[in-house]
Parts: structure tokens; C-alpha cells; sequence
């Protein structure tokens, strides 16, 4: 405003004195009036752009981890009530074996990257419907819509795969355990499918780890 102010008095002060005429006087005064709001509507703009940037990224960081890039826990609590109740879905609950043996003997950044690894994978392996969250520590779950047990296994059998292929050397090689839940066939509610797909997850570690467990009645 202080610049608009200044604008306007330089105007009368100084340049409009140099014309006699009235019909001259409206048009300079058009013309500078409307460059002058031309370039506060700009700058208007622009901080109003700057200022949806900032919401959209505000909003994005707190849906987002920010190690893995998956989105979180509370991402996954809040999707999970919208969750349509009129087609299959499956749960698929994973877990990295012996995690803690890349923290505790390789250090924090060699786990950092495992599991930055291991969900970027994960992430490439599903289909472009299907979300994927970090649930918590070195737990992953994955949403597969319009998606049956039988093809929730091919999906998870594929990401084990996947991920036995990664290349972690001079580190141990990486392994991963999954279990696996579908609605309608397991449950009719959808904390119900995440309760059993944790349930498979711990079958698939105590069978010896590095296998696809399919939650069976």
C-alpha cells in the first residue's frame, strides 16, 4: 500500500502537471492507474499461489512419512472408514525379518535404509489402486482394492520376491514376512481384516520368516 501511495503521488506531483489538457490528464491517469493495478493484482496472485503451495504441501507432509515416503499410520486410520463395503478388498500386514539385527549390528542408517528400500519396492510392485502405509516401525500394510485372496497372494508372493532380489551389500540380504486377509471371505469389518492379517503375519514369522501366510478359519 505504502508503494501504491507512492505511485499515486508522483503521478499527480509530477507527471500530470506536464499536461494541460484534461482529455490527456484521464487517459495518463488510466494508463498509470491501470499498471499500478495490474501489478498489485500480480502480486496479489502470486502470494496467494505461494500461500495454496504452502497449505497443499502442509497437508501432504502430514499424510506423508517422511523416511520411506508411504503414506502414514494416521493416513491409514483415516482412510480405512472409507473403505467401500460393496467389493473385495485384502490386507496384506508385512514385516522386515530381523530388523533389529540392522540396527542393532550395522547401525541406524543401514535399517534406514532397508526400510527405505524395502517400501520403495512395495511401492513399485502394487498396482496403481492399490495405498501403501507405513504402520509403524518396520511394519507395512498394504491396501489392495477390488482385490480377492487368491490374487492378494499372487500380489504379496511377487513382493517377496521382489524383495529377496534387492541387492544389500556388503549387508546381509533382505527377507520379508507376510500375512494376508480379505473381506468378505474373513470378515465383514475392516478393523476385523487388519486384526487377522497381523494374525497371518505372525503364522508366516513363526513358520520361519521370509513366506506369504494366507489367514485361513
Amino acid at each position: 500500500m505504502i508503494i501504491l501511495g507512492i505511485f499515486y503521488g508522483i503521478t499527480y506531483d509530477y507527471i500530470m502537471p506536464l499536461f494541460t489538457s484534461n482529455l490527456a490528464h484521464c487517459i495518463i491517469q488510466g494508463i498509470v492507474f491501470g499498471f499500478i493495478n495490474y501489478f498489485v493484482v500480480i502480486i496479489i496472485l502470486k502470494k496467494y499461489s505461494d500461500l495454496k503451495k504452502s497449505n497443499t504441501l502442509l497437508k501432504k507432509n502430514l499424510r506423508i512419512d517422511n523416511l520411506t515416503g508411504l503414506f502414514n499410520r494416521r493416513t491409514f486410520d483415516n482412510d480405512i472408514q472409507n473403505v467401500s463395503l460393496d467389493s473385495d478388498y485384502s490386507i496384506i500386514f508385512i514385516d522386515i525379518d530381523n530388523f533389529r539385527k540392522f540396527n542393532n549390528e550395522f547401525g541406524h542408517q543401514c535399517g534406514d535404509t532397508v526400510l527405505k528400500n524395502v517400501c520403495q519396492t512395495i511401492k513399485t510392485t502394487v498396482r496403481n489402486n492399490d495405498r501403501v502405509y507405513r504402520y509403524g516401525g518396520e511394519e507395512i500394510v498394504v491396501l489392495l482394492n477390488n482385490c480377492d485372496k487368491k490374487n492378494a497372494f499372487q500380489i504379496a508372493e511377487k513382493i517377496r520376491l521382489n524383495i529377496t532380489e534387492l541387492d544389500n551389500s556388503p549387508f546381509p540380504p533382505i527377507t520379508i514376512s507376510l500375512g494376508i486377509s480379505s473381506y468378505p471371505e474373513d470378515g465383514t469389518e475392516i478393523n476385523e481384516i487388519i486384526e487377522l492379517s497381523d494374525n497371518a503375519l505372525l503364522t508366516a514369522k513363526r513358520s520361519g520368516k521370509n513366506q506369504v501366510a494366507v489367514y485361513s478359519h
